[in-house]
């Protein structure tokens, strides 16, 4: 397993703030940014073209959440400078496997997210099948933290990239990148009082500054 990849996931609803807190993260080291759901939601594809023209040695996630017109929604996203889109878990194995199809076309990542979902490794080991190139074990804000780490090892033999997204902070991210390819950072920044220095302590917390 190479060099974790720590994303910054910027779930805002303003792109002023979002850029003003991805770019002091920027600062002390930030190599990944999320263009957060709720974010996209309210700035649209705007809020993915402005992180790649801000950031643009970056690799930009636009967590999409996709849920149907795959390919549509990938092209979206990748037109718009992302480097990987989500599709949801639950979403038809057709929906899928256009937005993989679309994403190789484009020589860019389709992330399956978990979130809601019941039976994660069954489902993971049908969606492999189908091509994906990143899992996203995901805790939602409303549920609290991603604690479920034998569900990485179940899933480990897939051969695709597996991440962790679910209120992960400076003091639980060891845990996390001991096992993970990449991980989502989001809370701990962006609610920060002082989100330059919380980004500093997650990246010296897992040896990247």
């Amino acid at each position: 397993m190479g060099r974790v990849e720590v994303f910054l996931s910027l779930d805002l609803t303003s792109l002023k703030e979002a850029l003003k807190i991805a770019r002091d993260a920027r600062e002390v080291g930030f190599k990944e940014f999320e263009a957060g759901t709720p974010l996209i939601k309210s700035e649209g594809m705007m809020a993915v073209r402005s992180l790649r023209e801000e950031f643009p040695d970056s690799k930009i996630f636009a967590d999409m959440k996709t849920m149907d017109t795959g390919s549509l929604e990938a092209s979206l996203a990748f037109s718009a400078g992302a480097d990987i889109m989500s599709v949801m878990a639950a979403s038809p194995n057709e929906t899928i496997k256009e937005a993989v199809k679309t994403a190789e076309s484009w020589g860019r990542e389709i992330l399956v997210d978990t979130l809601g979902l019941k039976d994660v490794v069954e489902r993971i080991k049908e969606l492999a099948e189908l091509g994906i190139h990143r899992i996203c074990l995901h805790k939602g804000i409303d549920e609290g933290v991603f604690l479920e780490f034998e569900l990485i090892d179940q899933l480990r033999e897939l051969g695709i990239k597996i991440g962790v997204a679910g209120g992960i902070s400076s003091s639980t991210i060891k845990e996390v990148v001991s096992k993970a390819d990449f991980v989502m950072v989001g809370r701990a920044i962006t609610k920060s009082k002082n989100p330059k220095e919380s980004a500093r302590e997650i990246l010296r917390a897992v040896g990247l500054t």
